[in-house]
């Protein structure tokens, strides 16, 4: 054996001493030292014996009952329940999470239906109809697309001083109108139809600029009978909530809503008219407006 063995041995010796060697390591040394006098004089020096190989620890088998059989037995079936019902549970999330987005992004593709560029409409619809059944008409006020109409007054008729008052009396005239609601017995529910909504494009002050505008089906409940009601919204809000009855022209109190912009016109014009403008507004009627 050479003096490069022992030397490496007699490095390992504290460590086997004191349990803290490897096992591979501990038979190299037990090895060793049956063999080589010089490690075992210095073996003898830290402990004063010569150790025997130890023999690993017998594990006492103490043989389980039939109730506890049945206990472990009962503990694994339940643990392998849980992780299968977590696993149904993790997949049905994600196809809830899936599915939706799924189905928008064929939408998306052919621009029929509920996709990512309509979702604020969306939105919209659901805040205005919302209002209208809590009988918030004001709040339902805030939806209407009031923007755009502004611009076509501003543009075709009136001046800034004479709008100066247009969202309170576009408000003021909206809830005189919604007050049909109350009369028939109020929207108590809407619900939207799946599968019953397109996207459409109507023009805004002329032919070059367009506004994107999308159609979504709803049953409102008013009075407790149901009507089919079509809600035109674009960015701006609802442009208009036409409300129908089997098979179509629904009550007229329902549908006073989208008349505001009319009777606001005409109260505009009646407040500011004069015959210098007479021939501009009959000219502006004539086109439809």
């Amino acid at each position: 054996m050479s003096n490069k063995d022992c030397d490496i041995i007699q490095d390992l010796l504290p460590l086997y001493i004191d349990s803290c060697c490897h096992p591979g390591s501990r038979e190299l040394v037990e090895a060793h030292l049956k063999t080589c006098s010089a490690c075992q004089k210095a073996y003898r020096e830290m402990t004063g014996t010569i150790p025997a190989p130890e023999e690993p620890p017998t594990k006492l088998e103490v043989p389980s009952s039939p109730e506890g059989t049945e206990e472990k037995k009962g503990k694994s079936f339940r643990k392998g329940m849980k992780k299968i019902r977590r696993r149904w549970i993790t997949s049905l999330i994600v196809m809830v999470i899936l599915v939706p987005f799924v189905l928008m992004g064929i939408a998306q593709v052919t621009g029929d239906g509920l996709c990512y560029t309509n979702l604020h409409e969306f939105y919209l619809a659901h805040a205005f109809l919302g209002k209208m059944k809590a009988g918030d008409y004001e709040g339902a006020a805030k939806y209407i697309a009031r923007e755009d109409v502004r611009e076509r007054y501003r543009f075709s008729w009136f001046t800034e001083e004479e709008m100066a008052n247009f969202d309170q009396d576009a408000t003021d005239i909206f809830v005189k109108a919604a007050q049909g609601y109350t009369e028939m017995g109020g929207l108590s529910d809407y619900r939207f139809h799946w599968g019953g909504y397109a996207s459409a494009t109507v023009g805004a002050l002329d032919e070059e600029e367009k506004v994107a505008c999308y159609r979504f089906d709803f049953t409102v409940t008013v009075g407790g009978k149901d009507y089919r009601a079509i809600l035109e919204v674009s960015d701006g809000g609802v442009e208009d909530c036409w409300i129908y009855d089997n098979p179509m022209g629904g009550p007229q109190q329902l549908n006073d809503i989208n008349q505001w912009e009319y009777t606001l016109w005409d109260e505009y014009v009646e407040r500011y008219y004069d015959d210098a403008r007479k021939s501009q507004y009959e000219t502006f009627r004539q086109q439809g407006y």
